[in-house]
């Protein structure tokens, strides 16, 4: 029996793993092709920036959304209709050229992607043992920053050997196509499927399908509106600010600031994502030392990113291997955050089936911070320069810190 469940269990986040790592091949590649797509189409910053702002808005839609539906709907289907949804966009942008139809097929992108994290969070917790969480959550979290240096890398290689930027979006759409069908064909809805059901009694399954709307809806209001949950939410959206902040500009911030090709500025932007990688093994070992305590992990890792990125202010002048360095430690301190407030929270709250609930509504706050901050990261980047960009970082690390302050009640249902 011990050799069944760990089996299971090795499949189960393998493939969990593997299926959020790859939503980040059809959207963080976007990063790597907006240089090229502003010298093809001769779009400004801010008209590239308003195709990043759409999509962070309406993927933030759709995890509210998602993240409920999530805990009600099995997630063998629904992801498996996000990443074929995110082959299929991807597919399509590659063939635009105009401003609209790419904010339009990008914001559409956006409601598929969001079909991923929260039925994840809730896979995840469904399949894990009392004791796990802080482990297999920070396995987890990797996903998202081993997704983004395959993207970046991939993207960037692609670039170089063809001759359009479209192919950064038709190969990842290939791929994802193929790995849809075989989500499908390897997760089962729940561990009784199985004959596991009581090793993994968490009482993390599904909740009722057959709740009526406007009933459902109520009951989720009430939850997330709770003191606790509200103020974790201010602070994930400065969260977002700063991780979206670093995914969506640094190729072409490297590409301006240094008069960079995109091949060189690709190469150096894969600090950031390895160092990201980094970021969550450190949180993860942090929070160990901390005795699994969230709150006070969260406080060191925005103070010590505040300090970051006021010194990354300042690395402009020291060429951009300096610069991506600096870039790097901040990209390993918001993504430590990332890591506790999106997956190891959530997932605590399995008990209550809301695991999938908080992780959209978390993830919800992170991306209407992150849109927002597309548009001013573009406005900011053409009247005052890349440094005053990244000087705006420090000062949101240092509003993540004031609000997760004044939340001294981050509540679990764990015993």
């Amino acid at each position: 029996m011990v050799q069944d469940v760990r089996g299971w269990q090795r499949r189960i986040f393998s493939m969990l793993w593997l299926a959020y790592a790859s939503f980040y091949l059809g959207r963080v590649n976007l990063a790597i092709a907006l240089p090229a797509i502003q010298e093809t189409l001769g779009f400004s910053a801010v008209q590239v920036g308003w195709i990043g702002s759409v999509f962070f808005w309406v993927y933030a839609v759709g995890q509210l959304v998602n993240g409920t539906l999530g805990d009600r709907i099995a997630s063998r289907l629904f992801v498996a209709l996000g990443l074929l949804g995110t082959a299929l966009l991807n597919g399509a942008f590659g063939m635009v050229s105009s401003l609209g139809l790419m904010m339009l097929l990008w914001g559409a992108n956006g409601i598929f992607q969001s079909m991923g994290w929260g039925p994840i969070v809730r896979t995840a917790s469904m399949w894990s043992l009392p004791g796990q969480r802080a482990k297999l959550s920070a396995i987890l979290g990797t996903s998202f920053v081993v997704g983004a240096l395959v993207s970046w890398g991939v993207s960037g290689q692609i670039l170089q050997m063809t001759s359009h930027y479209a192919w950064v979006f038709w190969i990842p759409a290939m791929y994802l196509a193929l790995l849809a069908v075989l989500w499908y064909i390897r997760i089962p809805n729940h561990p009784k499927d199985v004959g596991l059901a009581e090793v993994f009694d968490t009482g993390a399954g599904l909740r009722p399908a057959n709740t009526a709307p406007k009933t459902m809806w109520a009951d989720t209001k009430r939850f997330l509106l709770q003191k606790p949950l509200a103020l974790l939410a201010v602070t994930t959206m400065f969260q977002g600010m700063i991780k979206d902040g670093i995914n969506m500009w640094v190729p072409i911030m490297l590409v301006q600031s240094f008069e960079l090709g995109i091949g060189r500025a690709a190469a150096f932007s894969l600090f950031i994502p390895s160092m990201g990688f980094l970021g969550v093994l450190g949180a993860s070992y942090l929070l160990q030392v901390f005795g699994s305590d969230e709150r006070r992990t969260l406080l060191w890792l925005f103070m010590a990113g505040a300090a970051a990125a006021a010194g990354t202010a300042f690395g402009f002048g020291g060429g951009p291997l300096r610069l991506s360095l600096f870039l790097g430690l901040c990209a390993a301190l918001i993504n430590g955050t990332n890591v506790l407030l999106l997956s190891s929270i959530p997932m605590a709250f399995g008990r209550r089936g809301k695991a999938s609930t908080l992780a959209g509504f978390l993830d919800f706050s992170s991306y209407v911070g992150a849109g927002f901050m597309a548009l001013v990261t573009g406005v900011v980047a053409s009247r005052f320069g890349w440094p005053a960009v990244v000087g705006t970082w420090s000062l949101l690390f240092c509003l993540g810190w004031l609000s997760l302050w004044i939340n001294n009640d981050l509540t679990t249902d764990e015993p």
